[in-house]
């Protein structure tokens, strides 16, 4: 098993901001209590691990990009509701919307 990047069609990423942006996770309707990371969308970086994902209300810091017409948050650091800021596992991502249940602001 390995991870085949050839079969797979090319990604067109756009930087949409070098600077670090800071974006809370909210939610549309009732569910699940939290985000789990999703992988680097550019892949760039492969995700190092799951910990410390982002729970309901916590705020997010990271430089934005654009792949195939998506919006992505690629975080460097996570705050969850009442902790202090920490830093994100390599290759931890965050869609802008997701299922019409979570979004960034």
């Amino acid at each position: 098993m390995g991870n085949s990047q050839s079969n797979k069609t090319p990604k067109t990423v756009t930087m949409v901001s070098t600077e670090i942006q800071e974006v809370a996770l909210l939610k549309r309707r009732p569910g699940c209590t939290g985000m789990f990371w999703r992988a680097d969308p550019t892949g760039k970086t492969p995700l190092e691990n799951n910990n410390n994902w982002p729970r309901d209300g916590a705020k997010l810091r990271g430089t934005v990009v654009e792949v195939d017409g998506a919006k992505w948050l690629l975080a460097t650091e996570v705050k969850q509701e009442g902790k202090e800021w920490v830093k994100a596992p390599g290759g931890a991502a965050m869609p802008f919307e997701y299922n019409n249940h979570y979004y960034l602001q």
